[in-house]
């Protein structure tokens, strides 16, 4: 059974980079615990730590362009208790 791939855009992306895109995918949902910016620079961090650079500032770039469409509002008290 072929694994779930949580990186828009890339098929098959190896399992290093589709782990930074699952929890991207994490923060973004209605359970997520942190801001669209935190989630992003996560995403980021997490793919610099891959040894992606480039990729990770290109990632980062599109999310925050178009994140906003597949970002889960959450409610005010959720958000590291800061209002949205």
């Amino acid at each position: 059974m072929a694994k779930k791939q949580y990186c828009t855009g890339l098929k098959n992306a190896p399992e290093n980079i589709n782990t930074c895109c699952h929890q991207h995918d994490r923060d973004y949902g209605q359970n997520g615990k942190v801001s669209r910016a935190e989630a992003d620079r996560r995403l980021r961090e997490c793919l610099i730590a891959q040894k992606r650079p480039v990729f990770a500032w290109c990632a980062w770039m599109a999310v925050r362009c178009l994140g906003w469409v597949f970002y889960k509002r959450k409610s005010k008290e959720t958000v590291n208790g800061h209002s949205l």
